[in-house]
């Protein structure tokens, strides 16, 4: 069995039971509906810690001391409420797909507050019963929104399906109706919850959410924020396109809410003024390993227009250029093709591997900054992600890799291209020797 057959026979299902898996779709669904308030955070962000220096300073002399602070009520509001955000969206997302209740949406956000402290302690050292604090619905509490609104929908989707309901009289207008469907659900998942809260209380944990934090956020963060997980995805992308799945929204499913953590907490780090921490994040795959697309075919097409003889490929670059500028290569992926050629999955393969050991030794060096977390679209250019993130030392090694890549890309584009240019030849002898037959 070719070594090709062989990974279509492990990586096909696997690739299946993920997409069709419900709950990873919603969620990753969510975080992409969170997009847009992560990038609107991002920009109160770049305004309050722009990457140059001495920006600060002239902002602080032109509009006033204390004016650039007021900025982080926009991050409050889209960083700050984060988890909140991602309860609402994958819960309305769940809701929908398993044709659910209205109100079944709107419990998990209740079932969260509830499983929150609802306290807080000062700084002299006083707790305050009944409030919460803005760090309750950021990043750090990720994992406990993300397990409460799966539980609780889980709960209430087998809770209507068995018909645990009231049923009103068919006189009843169908909004009412539909909203006493749930009231018995809805009474066992919160007696269920309130369970759980008062065993938690009842141990040295506290809290659920606590709990959660320790036993499993922390250690999945500490292993998504490693070296090895990060080859292992890049790895996985990369093989899933060549089947012609999409790698990154498979392995996203999975890896996203890790990556979207650790940002977010690179951001509130910078947000405070502090040197970002975490060096695998989101934008440390969008900045540094995607540029012209997975596997880094931005260089891919550089390398074509430096050596590419046949027309097919010099087609090819010019059709696919303009879009991946902005990251986007499915042009490239299925036109090359990449898609089942196993010469070419080969440095699709090892490109990203290579730049992320490359990316993350620079970094762990202090050559380079961590990102700072703030939020771009996966489709800005290459260069200006790196200045927007980093600064120049991004901008920097955005072109280290660049070079890397194309080196890596050159000599079985030469390869390709010689195989094309050698089927361009025999079609036009044959075409001529048709003409000259006729």
């Amino acid at each position: 069995m070719s070594i090709t057959s062989l990974l279509e026979q492990k990586m096909l299902p696997l690739a299946e039971k993920i997409s069709s898996n419900i709950y990873l779709t919603a969620l990753k669904n969510a975080f992409i509906a969170l997009i847009p308030f992560l990038i609107v955070g991002s920009f109160f962000l770049l305004l309050t810690n722009f990457p140059i220096s001495g920006y600060n300073e002239f902002m602080t002399s032109l509009l006033g001391k204390g004016t650039l602070d007021k900025l982080n009520y926009g991050i409050n509001a889209s960083y700050g409420l984060m988890t909140l955000l991602v309860i609402i969206s994958f819960s309305k997302e769940l809701v929908e797909k398993l044709n659910l209740s209205q109100s079944a949406a709107i419990l998990p956000v209740a079932i969260f507050f509830l499983m929150l402290p609802g306290s807080v302690t000062t700084e002299s050292g006083d707790i305050v019963a009944g409030a919460y604090a803005l760090l309750d619905f950021s990043s750090e509490s990720m994992f406990l929104g993300i397990i409460v609104t799966v539980v609780t929908i889980k709960l209430m989707a087998l809770l209507e399906n068995k018909a645990f309901t009231i049923k009103m009289p068919a006189s009843v207008p169908p909004e009412i109706a539909r909203s006493f469907k749930s009231l018995v659900p809805i009474l066992v998942v919160l007696l269920f919850w309130i369970i759980i809260k008062v065993l938690f209380e009842n141990t040295h944990f506290g809290t659920p959410g606590k709990f959660i934090n320790v036993v499993l956020q922390q250690p999945l963060l500490y292993l998504g924020n490693s070296i090895f997980s990060q080859l292992i995805a890049e790895m996985m992308i990369s093989l899933f396109w060549f089947f012609g799945i999409h790698g990154d929204s498979i392995v996203s499913s999975v890896m996203g809410p890790i990556w979207q953590t650790l940002s977010a907490q690179n951001l509130a780090q910078t947000q405070a003024g502090l040197a970002a921490t975490n060096i695998i994040t989101q934008q440390f795959r969008d900045v540094y390993l995607i540029a012209g697309g997975t596997g880094f075919t931005g260089a891919l097409l550089i390398s074509i227009f430096m050596v590419a003889k046949s027309t097919r490929l010099k087609q090819l670059a010019k059709l696919a250029s303009p879009a991946a500028i902005f990251n986007i290569n499915e042009p490239v992926i299925f036109g090359l093709p990449i898609v089942l050629n196993p010469l070419m999955l080969i440095p699709f393969l090892i490109t990203p591997i290579v730049l992320c050991t490359v990316t993350y030794a620079v970094i762990a060096l202090g050559w380079v900054p961590p990102t700072s977390g703030i939020s771009i679209p996966w489709t800005t250019p290459i260069f200006i992600s790196g200045f927007l993130t980093t600064g120049i030392s991004g901008v920097i090694l955005q072109a280290v890799n660049l070079v890397i890549a194309t080196a890596i890309y050159t000599p079985f584009v030469r390869i390709l291209d010689k195989q094309y240019l050698h089927e361009e030849n025999r079609v036009d002898s044959l075409t001529a020797e048709v003409q000259t037959q006729q």
